[in-house]
């Protein structure tokens, strides 16, 4: 009777010299290999080759989406900031998450970190296990439309979450009115809700109220909660002040010209320092809003209008006497935002 038993599997020893040869080989090629990717304050940037995950180093000062060159097995050189497509490459190759900004992180460990929330419960739960609460989403540009209560697009690689812009699907309505109902004090009922809202948005307006009083009661008490470490205490504090300066100084320059405040986001240089400024400012009793860039002293960078290239020669309060002296048959015959 033949015997049905399975005879063991042979397997090939490994040779180790052969391996070692080979994954050296694998580092000096990679040395040669030009490498996009993501990268944050004292972070790492991470590539996978033949299924091994390479970890390296960048001792330059630099924050954001970059191409880098290996010098060695553990350290890279930054050659220059990334390309849009060629970001827009490395983001395509994670799964897509839409979301709803809420607030830029005070923190300042990670600048362009936002919190955010999951549009979807159910999809944003059954692929990833998020649930309805705030999470972190890295590398938000305000000049590629990271704003407050915005509908964006995130990737996911892991535990990390990716920005890749604005939800082309979104109707920009519904952020402008979450905007302007955040705007109204916290302890006044809104008057009418506006129609079609979903409920993560709901959800979004009562965190944003619930997060302003976290923060006034945080300057009132000395810290929003009891950090582990002074240092982080001291941070946060400074943070929030310099942030609500920053709101006074813009709120003051554009009521100077009888114009109004809807939103402001700061633009981080690569280096993560503050750079820039995106606000979000309106006429007095109009409801066409625009959107400048202006310096921390408040210049502008770029008008969000036309002004033959004599952008700079304006402040932010003149910028606004500008359109207020402009002719009515200057305006735009269309009622999309600029």
């Amino acid at each position: 009777m033949p015997d049905k038993r399975k005879s063991p599997v042979t397997r090939g020893k490994v040779d180790a010299r052969e391996l070692i040869a080979r994954l050296g080989q694998q580092g000096r090629d990679l040395q040669e290999c030009e490498l996009i990717a993501p990268l944050l304050v004292g972070g790492r940037i991470r590539t996978r080759l033949n299924g091994l995950v390479y970890e390296f180093r960048v001792r330059q000062r630099f924050v954001g989406w970059g191409r880098f060159r290996p010098t060695g097995e553990s350290e890279a050189h930054l050659i220059e900031e990334a390309l849009p497509w060629e970001r827009g490459s490395y983001l395509e190759l994670f799964p897509a998450l839409r979301m709803l900004l809420l607030w830029p992180d005070s923190g300042g460990r990670f600048p362009g970190t936002w919190w955010a929330l999951p549009y979807n419960e159910d999809d944003a739960r059954r692929r990833f296990g998020l649930s309805m609460e705030p999470v972190p989403v890295f590398l938000c540009d305000p000049m590629e439309g990271a704003e407050r209560f915005e509908r964006v697009t995130v990737r996911v690689d892991g535990g990390m979450r990716w920005f890749e812009g604005p939800d082309l699907r979104a109707d920009p309505r519904h952020a402008e009115w979450l905007r302007d109902a955040a705007a109204v004090e916290s302890d006044k009922p809104l008057e009418k809700l506006l129609s079609g809202l979903a409920s993560s948005e709901r959800l979004a307006l009562l965190l944003w109220r619930i997060h302003q009083l976290e923060l006034t009661r945080g300057v009132a008490d000395g810290g929003m909660r009891p950090p582990q470490r002074r240092r982080e205490q001291r941070d946060w504090l400074a943070g929030q002040t310099r942030q609500r300066a920053l709101e006074q100084q813009l709120r003051h320059a554009l009521s100077k010209a009888d114009a109004t405040l809807h939103s402001y986001s700061e633009v981080a240089a690569s280096d993560g320092s503050p750079h820039h400024m995106v606000v979000e400012w309106s006429e007095h009793g109009q409801t066409r809003r625009y959107r400048s860039l202006v310096d921390p002293g408040l210049n502008v960078v770029s008008s969000g209008i036309c002004l033959s290239g004599q952008d700079r020669d304006f402040d932010l309060t003149s910028l606004v006497n500008v359109m207020a002296a402009s002719p009515s048959w200057a305006g735009y015959d269309d009622e999309e935002d600029i």
